[in-house]
């Protein structure tokens, strides 16, 4: 009992709403990344929704609870009302991040604006090689510049591949050595089953090259870190009375996609998960009832996990890792499933109890 509310109580309270929505207006995109899990580039085209329906979501995400919209893609400046949509969140209230690949000027939306994240995928040419988008290097750092003088948090999302793995270095030391107030976050890429395939281009997931993205980890620092997919629950040790997952799926994150269909995660977006559409649905039973959120719930409530995590000192918040850095997850079984994170014991992350 904490305050005289048990557990499951505080629990209740706290997936009563999520925290933040994440919005792909558009799926339309200028760069050819090879690694993209949306499998969305310059040669396809996707029919965007219009700003009427969306400011009608927005409106429903509002009454939903929630504070924060983050803007993804495919890339928000190839949806022709996203400076009049960005400009309707913020008079509502809500806090905008802004994700883009930088190769658009960022100036008009400036205003309307919290954050931003820049996809930055390797110093130099090897950016512009890995975005099939020659000047994309040049553009986004110009672009980083506008969201720093402006006094905008900036984030730098960089995915890596074997292309890219050994440029880190070069990459964070020319950032750093040119911004000292930006967050990293570099992301060895997960295959996603719904996106492009780039088996060729996987980082294997073997100890020598874990343990140098913990040398990059360690040198961006942990004030700087931006851990992604459930890396922070296999590191980080802190102690609570109540752990919540590093997970967000089905507790305080939504995902909408530029059709309207919701899912729990990015990297589960298939019938089985499908919560409903926003275009279609009430966004409340959505949060509540979408059968995609319940999976994802369950295996959190449920509390069945690998008997090795059961003894871990961190399972309450890592519990058991990320559900696509899993074994079957890899070998393209996407369920959710009572399988611990392969990069757990690669990196030695388990702690006894």
């Amino acid at each position: 009992m904490i305050n005289g509310f048990t557990e499951k109580e505080i629990i209740d309270l706290i997936w009563s709403r999520p925290n933040f929505a994440q919005i792909e207006l558009t799926r339309n995109c200028n760069f050819k990344c090879k690694f993209c899990f949306e499998n969305c580039d310059s040669s396809s085209k996707y029919e965007d929704k219009s700003p009427e329906m969306w400011k009608k979501v927005i409106d429903d995400l509002y009454e939903l609870g929630l504070k924060k919209i983050h803007f993804s893609g495919g890339e928000n400046f190839l949806y022709t009302h996203f400076l009049e949509i960005v400009k309707y969140s913020k008079e509502k209230g809500f806090v905008n991040l802004i994700n883009t690949n930088g190769s658009m000027d960022i100036t008009s939306i400036l205003p309307y604006s919290d954050e931003f994240v820049f996809s930055l995928h390797g110093y130099g040419e090897v950016n512009d090689k890995i975005t099939g988008f020659k000047g994309s290097f040049e553009k986004t750092i110009r672009n980083i510049e506008r969201a720093v003088d402006a006094g905008k948090a900036v984030s730098v999302n960089t995915v890596l591949i074997k292309e890219n793995f050994d440029n880190y270095d070069k990459l964070f030391d020319y950032l750093s050595s040119k911004f000292n107030s930006l967050t990293y976050s570099p992301t060895i890429a997960i295959p996603c089953y719904t996106g492009k395939k780039f088996d060729s281009l996987n980082v294997p997931m073997k100890k020598e090259n874990l343990k140098k993205y913990l040398q990059y980890v360690q040198k961006v620092g942990r004030d700087r870190i931006v851990y992604k997919h459930g890396l922070y629950g296999l590191l980080g040790e802190e102690n609570k009375k109540i752990q919540m997952p590093v997970c967000a799926a089905g507790k305080s994150k939504l995902i909408i996609k530029y059709n309207g269909n919701v899912y729990p995660c990015n990297f589960f977006q298939t019938e089985e998960f499908l919560c409903g559409n926003v275009f279609e649905e009430d966004i409340h039973n959505i949060w509540k009832q979408g059968k995609g959120f319940k999976i994802f719930r369950a295996y959190y409530l449920q509390n069945d996990l690998p008997e090795d995590c059961m003894h871990c000192k961190k399972h309450n918040n890592c519990y058991s890792g990320c559900r696509a850095w899993n074994a079957s997850y890899m070998h393209e079984e996407i369920k959710i499933k009572k399988e611990r994170d392969v990069r757990c014991e690669i990196i030695d992350a388990y702690v006894g109890a």
